[in-house]
Parts: structure tokens; C-alpha cells; sequence
């Protein structure tokens, strides 16, 4: 027999809410981050930075960023980031629009937004991007293919220009208002801001590298004085800039013999610039193997122009990334998905951090 009065009753009676019922309203609010300290680090995937602490293994934030995002510029002293970001109206297609965003420390939202020229190359590479010496002007990497570099004033959040670089890449910044790119054929190339923000002079050192024989790879660290380089075969360059003049050590050599090695990887060596430390993924290879990834970490004392130690890892590891502290911390994050927090010191493991999200290269505060 049919209940159907029976049972639209019953259900009627659960829609009715009673006192015991009743969902109190919630209160919203939103979390703040932390003071950055000097063993942080942020983990940069293709959308998002990922913010830890390598000193407990915590996660203190999280940036949203786009997909068009090469790297993330950081001021300490305003407590602001700077990212170049592209956006589509449609999402991959439409009007497409590029902007500086400035987000703040304490909450990690956009705080203020510039619009620059629709130019900006996407790839994540941490030299895509730079921030002057004095702090004043973000530089931001454009390919179209023509290359250049975008000048905006932080400052006073505005566009300030473009400098055109034909054959040239990277920002390595050096002085308070200048920079340096490296260039197609064998020499780098040092540009010289002024107060504004506008080119007031350029030069150009003498060729130290071939790019058909063994050209230097597009991702160079700084040093206490100026931009440490190294080569497919593993040579590795000083480099600095004295008044107008660039200043490239002769070429050392990595592997000291050991030539079935070869650096390589996305983001494969950091320097401690402070102790002049660095640390090199190397792996057994030959001729074009640059972007395998590393077995071991190679760690060089620069000064000495010498290695002082090997690091054999657990899985293989394609980027890694040294803090600047005085009690530096090796960020490791390997190809089976683990970030390993090493003592830079001490070459042994803190701690692995579990499930860290989307590993792409990690940069520092």
C-alpha cells in the first residue's frame, strides 16, 4: 500500500529547523604571515609560491600567481613582492593584458597593479626578473622575439620604460642602478641606469665563452662581488664590474679530471654568497646532457677554486637552492616529489618536508 502522505510528512518535518538545530553564524577572518626570517623560501610551481620555513619544515603561505610568472622579486625593507603576470580575458586566448603585481607580506594579496607592455617571457626562470640594488626599479625579461627588459618603478608604481637588448638575456643587477645580460656572442653586457630609471650608457666586455663550443648556461647566482657562471663542460667564471669596466675571471675547471661528469638540471647550483660556498648538481654524461639531473652535489669552496666535498643523493634531483643566512640551509627538492632541507654546512639531511605541493625552483628571501 502506499505511504506517499506518510512519508512527505516525515520529510517535512526534517526541513523544519528547531532549536537544537540551529548552525550559529560564522565569524570571517583571515590569517596573516609572519615576518619573514632568513631561512625562508619560496617553492615556485606555475601558478603559486609556496612559502616555508626551512628552519621547522612549515608552510607560511601561499602567493597566487600566473601562469606567465618567470620569478618572484622580493623587498625586505617595504615587506612587498614583485611579479611579472600575463592574463588572457578568455583564460588562454582573448585580450591579453601584462602587469606588475605588488603584493604585501603580511596578507599576501595584491596591494597595487602596473601595466607594462605585453611582452613579458613567461618561462620560469629566476634571472627573468631582477630588482635593482637600490630597490627602486623592477627589470622584468621580454622576448617577442625581440629581446628586452621592462624598467617599473616600484617605488612610485609606474612604468618607466624599456631598454632593448638584441641578443642578450637575464638580468644579473649589480651596483644600485645597474645590470648586466648575457649575450649571444661570447660577451656579457652592462647596462647603466639613471636616477629615473632611464638608460644612460652601455658597454660591452671582451668574449670569454663560445656559444657553438661550450656556451655558459642562462642561470647565473651572485657572489658577495658580482655573478658566478658556469659552463656545459663545467668551467666556471667570476664575474664583476669595476666603475664601467666587466671583469671575467679565466675559466676554472669543475671537474677537476673527473670528465664523465657534467653539471646540469633546471636550477643545478647556488652559492652562499656570504661564505662563498657553492654547491653544483652533477651527473655522468657526455656532450648535450645538460638538462639531465643530478646524482650528486658538488660543493666548491669559489675563493679556493677547488671542490671540498660530494653529496651523493637518494633520488636525482634536478634544482636546488642555498639560503643566505650565517647558518645557510640546502634546499633539495628531487624528482620523486621530496624537498629535503640539508645543514649547508654540515652537508647533512634536517629534514624532508611531506607533501610540499608543485615543485618548481626555489628561491629565497
Amino acid at each position: 500500500m502506499m505511504r506517499a502522505p506518510i512519508l512527505t510528512a516525515l520529510f517535512l518535518s526534517l526541513l523544519v529547523p528547531t532549536a537544537q538545530a540551529q548552525i550559529p553564524a560564522e565569524t570571517v577572518g583571515s590569517e596573516t604571515m609572519a615576518p619573514p626570517a632568513d631561512n625562508w623560501f619560496i617553492s615556485k610551481s606555475s601558478t603559486a609560491g609556496y612559502i616555508y620555513d626551512a628552519e621547522t619544515g612549515e608552510m607560511q603561505g601561499l602567493l597566487s600567481l600566473s601562469n606567465r610568472t618567470a620569478a618572484v622579486e622580493v623587498s625586505r625593507e617595504r615587506g612587498e613582492f614583485y611579479a611579472a603576470e600575463g592574463y588572457y580575458s578568455r583564460g588562454v586566448h582573448g585580450e591579453r593584458s601584462d602587469i606588475v603585481a605588488v603584493y604585501d607580506f603580511e596578507n599576501l594579496s595584491p596591494i597595487a597593479e602596473i601595466e607594462i607592455p605585453q611582452k613579458i617571457e613567461g618561462q620560469p626562470l629566476r634571472r627573468h626578473a631582477g630588482l635593482t640594488g637600490n630597490g627602486r626599479y623592477f627589470l622584468v625579461f621580454n622576448m617577442t622575439p625581440a629581446q628586452s627588459v621592462t624598467v617599473v618603478d616600484v617605488e612610485n608604481r609606474t612604468f618607466v620604460g624599456e631598454v632593448s637588448t638584441p641578443g642578450c638575456a637575464v638580468i644579473m643587477p649589480v651596483d644600485d642602478l645597474a645590470f648586466m645580460t648575457i649575450c649571444g656572442d661570447g660577451m656579457l653586457q652592462l647596462i647603466q641606469l639613471g636616477e629615473d630609471g632611464r638608460e644612460t650608457s652601455r658597454v660591452r666586455g671582451d668574449r670569454f665563452f663560445d656559444v657553438q663550443i661550450d656556451p655558459v648556461f642562462d642561470r647565473p647566482e651572485p657572489t658577495a662581488g658580482g655573478w658566478w657562471l658556469v659552463s656545459y663542460e663545467g668551467k666556471a667564471f667570476d664575474v664583476s664590474v669595476d666603475g664601467t669596466d666587466i671583469v671575467v675571471s679565466e675559466a676554472w675547471d669543475l671537474l677537476a679530471g673527473d670528465d664523465q661528469w657534467r653539471p646540469g638540471g633546471r636550477q643545478f647550483y647556488g652559492v652562499h654568497a656570504p661564505s662563498g660556498y657553492a654547491y653544483v648538481l652533477m651527473h655522468q654524461g657526455g656532450e648535450y646532457t645538460h638538462y639531465q639531473p643530478g646524482t650528486e652535489i658538488w660543493v666548491y669552496d669559489i675563493n679556493a677554486q677547488r671542490r671540498v666535498e660530494r653529496i651523493e643523493l637518494a633520488a636525482p634531483a634536478s634544482s636546488l637552492f642555498v639560503t643566505q643566512s650565517d647558518e645557510p640551509k640546502l634546499i633539495v627538492p628531487d624528482q620523486e616529489g621530496g624537498l629535503h632541507v640539508y645543514d649547508a654546512v654540515k652537508l647533512t639531511v634536517d629534514r624532508t618536508i611531506d607533501n610540499p605541493g608543485p615543485l618548481g625552483f626555489i628561491q629565497g628571501f
